[in-house]
């Protein structure tokens, strides 16, 4: 067997899964369950946030030790659902090693059409509306807000911003609009429904039940290090938005901007 090959699979294998929002337990098993098919006596899977350390070695091969740094980390659930099809048709000897491989490197993610897309958001936000009691004119308030949402992250997807720059800009202009509707609006609308609602599609869901997975799996590096990003990104749509409050909060009392 190429012993080399199969730490290159297996480790492109654990690199997507962690990139793409797969829980670092997860990641250890399938890479686990890929160097076990070499039958040698030691594997040993070290997974964090940030990176990713194997090793094989058995009494006639000389070890064999990769590391991998993680540099951008999202959540895209179809490139792990790929990951895991060609992990699982590879070790129940239905593809050989080298296609394995070769189809990993295949694996792209499945975009959602640029309108879908779009929408995505602007849903989301006028169904936490309504499930906080929002009222007709709240859920017209915020589809203002969420189309101006939605509009910022489509136009920072083109020119390639993410991350906490993102988050601020996106809750800025969010608690702008908010206010906005407010000044127009009067006392028709419930300015924190609007504002809730309408920043539900910002807030880190999926890292913080990653975080609390990893932590009742006991991998406590992992899972405090995806508690601090969790925490740093609510922290940052919590900025934006106050930060346009500070501003332009005399909307809300009936000033003006």
């Amino acid at each position: 067997m190429d012993y080399k090959l199969l730490m290159n699979t297996a480790m492109l294998a654990g690199k997507l899964m962690l990139e793409n929002g797969a829980e670092t337990y997860r990641v250890e098993d399938t890479m686990h369950h890929i160097l076990k098919t070499s039958h040698l006596e030691v594997v040993e899977i070290l997974v964090v946030l940030t990176g990713i350390t194997a090793s094989i070695s058995g009494e006639e091969v000389a070890p064999v030790t990769l590391i991998q740094g993680i540099e951008k980390r999202g959540t895209n659930l179809s490139v792990i659902e790929q990951v895991n099809q060609i992990s699982r048709r590879y070790c129940g000897a239905e593809i050989e090693l080298i296609d394995a491989y070769e189809e990993l490197k295949r694996v792209e993610s499945v975009p959602y059409p640029p309108l879908l897309a779009f929408f995505i958001p602007l849903v989301v936000a006028v169904g936490f509306t309504i499930s906080f009691g929002g009222s007709l004119y709240d859920v017209l308030a915020t589809l203002i807000v969420g189309l101006l949402l939605s509009s910022v992250m489509a136009g920072a997807k083109v020119i390639g911003i993410d991350g906490l720059i993102l988050d601020i800009a996106t809750s800025f202009g969010v608690g702008l609009m908010a206010v906005v509707m407010k000044k127009v609006m009067g006392e028709a609308i419930n300015l924190d429904t609007v504002v809730i609602g309408s920043i539900m599609p910002l807030v880190p869901g999926v890292a913080i039940t990653n975080a609390v997975r990893d932590t009742l799996q006991g991998d406590y590096i992992s899972g405090c290090a995806r508690i601090l990003e969790a925490f740093l990104k609510a922290a940052a749509i919590a900025l934006g938005v106050g930060v346009a409050f500070a501003i332009f909060g005399n909307g809300m009392t009936g000033g003006i901007l």
